[in-house]
């Protein structure tokens, strides 16, 4: 097959239907008067384009359409809606299909958030001297606690039992007392 050729064949059907541009139509149409092969394969096309369109047509021509409406109709009366539950299980099952990732977002920014809650407000920080017990003091009998200044920060120490927790306060320098 010639270039000329490989790049007429694609646009054939195309330009049977109508829909190639001018100036693309005009050059493929004196290509095609001038390459037995080209003739050759658009008349094959156009041929099998006349057949489907008068085996369509045929078929159509011979269908009974008459009772359609009613059989529809028909089928949509016994044909019951889904259950509220049903229509409630595969509305959340398509909502979270679609916002997995926003919702997924929206959770972990929740959890971020809540975390960041917990420690600025937790009972642990002590910004200032005096405030209260620290909630390792109320962890039981065996639990002890010792305040320790780690050089240029607040600290403490808690033993319960086996575990030992070292706390050191890094927000600023230790408060001299």
């Amino acid at each position: 097959m010639k270039r000329r050729c490989e790049e007429s064949v694609p646009l054939l059907g195309p330009w049977i239907d109508g829909e190639l541009a001018a100036e693309d139509s005009a050059w493929l149409a004196e290509h095609v008067d001038c390459c037995k092969a080209c003739s050759a394969r658009k008349a094959l096309l156009e041929a099998q384009r006349d057949a489907v369109r008068e085996a369509v047509v045929g078929k159509a021509a011979s269908a009974d359409l008459s009772g359609l409406a009613d059989a529809v109709l028909a089928r949509l009366q016994n044909d019951q809606s889904p259950a509220p539950v049903l229509r409630l299980r595969v509305w959340g099952t398509e909502t979270w299909r679609a916002h997995r990732t926003r919702i997924s977002a929206a959770a972990g920014l929740a959890v971020a958030a809540s975390l960041a809650l917990v420690a600025i407000f937790s009972p642990l920080r002590r910004d200032t001297p005096g405030r209260g017990p620290l909630l390792a003091d109320a962890r039981g009998p065996n639990a002890t606690v010792e305040e320790v200044d780690f050089e240029s920060h607040e600290g403490a120490v808690l033993q319960a039992g086996q575990t030992t927790v070292i706390w050191v306060d890094d927000d600023g320098p230790a408060v001299l007392r």
